[in-house]
């Protein structure tokens, strides 16, 4: 199958249901966890501090950068369901369909977590 057609099944797996289940016993705990996450999982092409500044992403010869979590202008920034849906389905520009490579719902909860509250906390 093609890089489309496995974000189009994980979009079709995707369900904002998985995550009404997952507790943390602190914020504390979950953005603890997300930044463990984020470190094995994101930060190899988002950078250590989420300023899009790692891997570069070429699809089709097209340089491609992953998006500053720090933009102001970051279009996900306030939207939870939206990164988490992110994560879990990826893209066809590069980003890995995570949901499909079984990284649980309690870790796409805890990194969205961590993206949101600590490298794009509300301006």
């Amino acid at each position: 199958p093609t890089v489309a057609d496995t974000v189009a099944v994980a979009a079709t797996r995707y369900n904002a249901a998985m995550f009404d289940t997952v507790r943390w016993a602190s914020d504390s705990v979950r953005l603890a966890r997300g930044a463990d996450v984020f470190k094995w999982a994101c930060a190899e092409c988002h950078g250590p501090q989420g300023y899009g500044d790692g891997k570069k992403v070429t699809p089709k010869g097209d340089t491609l950068r992953p998006p500053n979590f720090h933009d102001a202008g970051w279009r996900l920034a306030g939207d939870r369901e939206a990164v988490r849906r992110k994560v879990y389905t990826g893209n066809v520009q590069g980003m890995p369909h995570w949901g499909l490579r079984h990284i649980e719902p309690r870790d796409i909860d805890a990194v969205s977590s961590y993206i949101l509250t600590v490298l794009h906390p509300a301006k």
